[in-house]
């Protein structure tokens, strides 16, 4: 997907969470991409890794199988039924260290990679887009916009 056109847009509260994350997962499913690379973009707090942990869940990832941002570890694989997907956080990747995510990703077979702060290595190609979600604050503390492209 080369485009940033919106695809889709959602208001959601955390209780719609997992609705969006199984209509994001259907979209990225049917657009054919493999490995996928769904970039997540927001401020701090915007519910990134919230939206991260729906997401997996709707991959097959069990509740009993904690999601927690790999904010010091930069990443953290889940074996979901349909496959490995990595969930990546670039936040504290220092002057776009390439070189840390070229070694943490090289030589693997993911089904996709959930990324957040992915600006931080927009250049690695390992890390190439296919899709993107960006999370943003609504007048409703407890309401995101969130859209698809």
């Amino acid at each position: 997907m080369s485009t940033n056109a919106v695809l889709k847009k959602w208001l959601a509260r955390e209780e719609d969470l997992p609705g969006v994350a199984k209509a994001v997962r259907d979209l990225i499913i049917s657009s054919g991409e493999k490995p996928f690379s769904l970039w997540l973009k927001g401020d701090l707090g915007a519910g990134k890794t919230a939206f991260a942990r729906e997401l997996l869940r709707v991959f097959g990832l069990p509740k009993r199988v904690p999601v927690l941002s790999p904010t010091f570890t930069f990443m953290t694989e889940y074996e979901t039924p349909e496959g490995l997907v990595a969930h990546m956080d670039l936040y504290r990747l220092i002057d776009g260290d390439l070189d840390s995510v070229e070694m943490l990703l090289s030589g693997r077979t993911f089904r996709g990679l959930i990324i957040e702060w992915p600006e931080r290595a927009a250049e690695s190609p390992f890390i190439h887009k296919t899709h993107q979600i960006i999370i943003s604050a609504t007048n409703d503390d407890l309401v995101r916009l969130m859209e698809l492209t």
